[in-house]
């Protein structure tokens, strides 16, 4: 999948990834969905980080991309995702927030998709 863009956080530089040996790297990699509805795109409001990003998220031990998209569009609209078609790759690096390292590197697959216009029940994280 093509890289559209790597995003650095303000309190990340690329120096930092580079200089990386006191710092401990995350890699993570996630699923995320444009829904689009005609000119309207689906996004979902994120406690944790104060923003709005495109629904999905991490992509569990065995799971493609796919699989993983439609599971986190399930957790978090209620839907299942339709017309799934591969848009590009999207990676930043941010800061940690757990014990287990200093940086994220988080590689997110973003795929357009279709999916029921009546959203159910959701099993979002607290955040």
């Amino acid at each position: 999948m093509q890289l559209l863009k790597t995003a650095f956080h303000p309190a990340v530089s690329l120096e930092d990834i580079s200089a990386a040996s006191e710092l401990r790297v995350i890699v993570r990699h996630a699923a995320r969905g444009i829904v689009v509805k005609g000119e309207d795109i689906l996004l979902l409001y994120t406690q944790r980080y104060h923003d709005y990003s495109l629904p999905g998220g991490g992509i569990d031990e065995g799971e493609d991309e796919v699989a993983g998209l439609i599971r986190e569009l399930q957790e978090e609209t209620g839907r299942r995702a339709c017309n799934v078609k591969a848009f590009a790759r999207y990676d930043e690096y941010r800061p940690w927030y757990k014990p287990n390292g200093d940086i994220i590197h988080m590689i997110s697959y973003c795929y357009v998709c279709e999916i029921d216009a009546e959203l159910g029940d959701t099993a979002l994280e607290s955040h």
